[in-house]
């Protein structure tokens, strides 16, 4: 037998398949998991993942599979990038940018989007955004207040409270959580007359009653070619009558609104003469939603057929129950609600069985919920995966821990969890406190956030016996230069930590932790 035949590959049935099929597969999957699945396997498969691949939301990714893709795929490839410092991914932003320290390497970027940011991570890349050339899809979620950042975005700035965007920017998305910011964000609009979507979400309820006027005037003059125009103001409402309702309506029901442009909008309200009130455009834009209003009746809306608010809020995918609710409107249940955070909240209304497929389950401080009432939602939750509760609530839920079918499947469902705080009690939870949790969760728990008093807790217990954890974001009471929690600490208590791959950040007494391996 000649060497030739003997040595001659045999092409496994994928590979004769033509680059145009696989292209139409690689469309229907994530640019990271295109990466992941696919390098590495021959020279013509790497060809078409650089060729292809030019988007990566690195959202929720765990840092095993980030360090893959950032060693395997060439970042000069990309345009458009989503890093993000959630609890599943804490650190993220820093990381990357420490990585990747020279702004050469993604300039080429034409959409850049960048949630939870922080103060540490907000010093890293917003003094860069100038230099950004090609972008023109920008998207900042921070929990920082803008006017703290200005001086970091431009350091020349020569009006106290400037914030400089791209001027090439034609899509812009901004999420603002802080009083006073929604002005300059409006202040930062009148040079981007190049803009042609606009969307905000304005979460700081401390704030007076939106006033469609002035933003009108400001399209008019500023962004003549804005064609989208998308917003949520929550607002303080501190009036009694329904005619302050309707003035608030009538600055955003004009000839421009509603005949030039086709804007709609909605505003929902409660009862009681002081409570927080929200104006939307429509269809609801974002993900988020808050009931706040028993009742869509008692709102007020410039839509004028039924066929647009039976589709207004096909987006939503977080839904927040803020008031007591017996009656939930139809329009707002359906199969897109993956998060359901409830407040105030009594477990007699059959709605709260509605939400079939949830994966995210918040529970407040004044639930009222038996042991029995939570069994059957946990049963009627196939895919609920994440929980955010107090530990007060916890051991009400679960009878003192003492519930066995309540703990098993806890323990079988949930991955990520976060023990809140309860307002009243010491958040910050001590050993014996600790310990039912760690029984409970430690066999499939990935992402924990949580408040210890100690650093002692962190390696001692937490590292010690949650083996699969992926993040870990801890708050300690317990907080000094000489107490902080290093790399080089956590070896000292225990050797096997050497091989512990992570990264940490610290903000203030909070430590986030990022694994690529814990054990």
């Amino acid at each position: 037998m000649s060497a030739a035949k003997r040595f001659k590959r045999d092409f496994t049935p994928l590979e004769t398949l033509p680059n145009e099929l696989f292209l139409e597969i690689f469309s229907y999957i994530s640019g990271v998991d295109t990466v992941h699945a696919f390098s590495g396997l021959n020279n013509r498969f790497q060809c078409l993942i650089s060729d292809y691949c030019r988007t990566f939301n690195f959202e929720s990714i765990s840092k095993a599979k980030f360090d893959y893709i950032i060693r395997l795929h060439d970042i000069h490839q990309w345009r458009s990038l989503h890093l993000s410092d959630n609890d599943k991914t804490p650190g993220q932003v820093v990381y990357f940018f420490r990585l990747f320290s020279f702004i050469e390497k993604y300039t080429q970027l034409k959409t850049l989007s960048i949630s939870n940011v922080t103060c540490n991570s907000s010093l890293l890349f917003l003094p860069k955004l100038k230099s950004f050339t090609h972008l023109v899809k920008l998207s900042i979620g921070s929990k920082l207040p803008l006017e703290s950042l200005q001086h970091t975005i431009e350091h020349h700035c020569t009006h106290e409270h400037d914030l400089i965007w791209p001027k090439t920017l034609k899509q812009l998305k901004v999420f603002i959580t802080q009083p006073g910011d929604n002005s300059i964000v409006r202040t930062s609009l009148k040079d981007l007359s190049e803009l042609i979507s606009l969307t905000i979400y304005d979460g700081s309820w401390e704030n007076p009653p939106p006033d469609g006027r002035i933003w009108e005037d400001l399209i008019v003059t500023s962004m003549p070619l804005l064609n989208k125009f998308e917003f949520c103001f929550k607002f303080w409402r501190d009036f009694s009558v329904t005619s302050d309702k309707n003035r608030i309506i009538s600055t955003f029901s004009t000839p421009f609104y509603l005949q030039d442009k086709s804007w709609f909008v909605q505003c929902d309200t409660y009862h009681q003469q002081f409570s927080i009130a929200i104006l939307y455009s429509l269809p609801f834009a974002f993900q988020h939603f808050d009931i706040v209003t028993h009742s869509f009746e008692d709102s007020i809306s410039t839509v004028n057929t039924n066929n647009l608010f039976k589709k207004s809020y096909e987006n939503v995918k977080q839904l927040t129950i803020d008031i007591p609710c017996e009656n939930l409107n139809e329009t707002i249940i359906s199969k897109n609600i993956i998060d359901l955070n409830l407040k105030f909240a009594g477990m007699s209304g059959k709605w709260i069985f509605s939400f079939t497929r949830i994966y995210q389950l918040t529970l407040g401080n004044q639930i009222n919920i038996s042991p029995e009432e939570f069994t059957r939602l946990l049963k009627y939750s196939p895919y609920l995966k994440s929980l955010v509760a107090s530990y007060y609530t916890l051991q009400l839920i679960t009878n003192q821990w003492n519930d066995k079918i309540i703990c098993e499947l806890l323990s079988r469902k949930i991955r990520s969890l976060k023990i809140s705080s309860d307002n009243c009690l010491d958040e910050y939870m001590k050993v014996h406190e600790l310990l039912p949790i760690t029984r409970v969760f430690h066999k499939g728990c990935y992402h924990l956030n949580v408040s210890v008093y100690s650093r002692n807790i962190v390696a001692g217990l937490i590292l010690r016996s949650m083996g699969h954890l992926r993040s870990l974001k801890v708050r300690l009471k317990e907080h000094t230069n000489d107490m902080k929690i290093t790399k080089e600490w956590l070896i000292k208590q225990n050797t096997k930590f050497e091989k512990l791959d992570c990264f940490i950040t610290i903000d203030g007494n909070e430590y986030s932790f990022w694994f690529g391996r814990l054990r």
